[in-house]
């Protein structure tokens, strides 16, 4: 089993600013079904806080009013990580950015190193949004700022 950390040591919150794949995962309180979802905002505020952007129609919303428990697992630092933690809706709707997004703050809980035995990452993921390089850059800085001041 791997060891149990209660939050994000300075070099895991540098991976998570808006730059990772990152994987979230809840469990829709009616049905009891696991809901998945790729996010790119997201963000470690602090050791111990991670926010990020969803838009604002996405069923994880009424998911974490419903149950706060959620999970994201990324890759980074050369291995695969899952922090489970406790999410709260900041921002339902964000009024004032180009997209309507939602903004959730995750408080974690545990943090843990999930690679299998023996393994280590040695490319790690990486992604390109497709839409203009402007807005690209215009879209970023929103969600960053939003988030970081929310």
């Amino acid at each position: 089993m791997a060891k149990v950390e209660t939050q994000l040591t300075q070099e895991l919150a540098g991976v998570l600013q808006g730059q990772t794949v990152v994987f979230l995962s809840a469990v829709e309180p009616e049905s009891k079904q696991i809901y998945s979802t790729a996010l790119s905002w997201v963000y470690a505020i602090d050791e111990s806080t991670i926010r990020f952007a969803i838009d604002s129609k996405s069923d994880f919303v009424k998911i974490i009013d419903q149950d706060p428990r959620v999970v994201l697992n990324f890759i980074g630092l050369e291995t695969s990580y899952s922090i489970s933690g406790e999410a709260a809706v900041k921002v339902r709707k964000t009024e004032e950015l180009t997209l309507k997004m939602a903004l959730i703050e995750v408080k974690v809980k545990e943090l843990r190193d999930i690679m299998f035995y023996g393994g280590k990452i040695v490319q790690e993921p990486a992604f390109v949004k497709t839409y203009k390089p402007e807005l690209v850059k215009q879209l970023d800085d929103e969600i960053r700022g939003a988030l970081h001041n929310v």
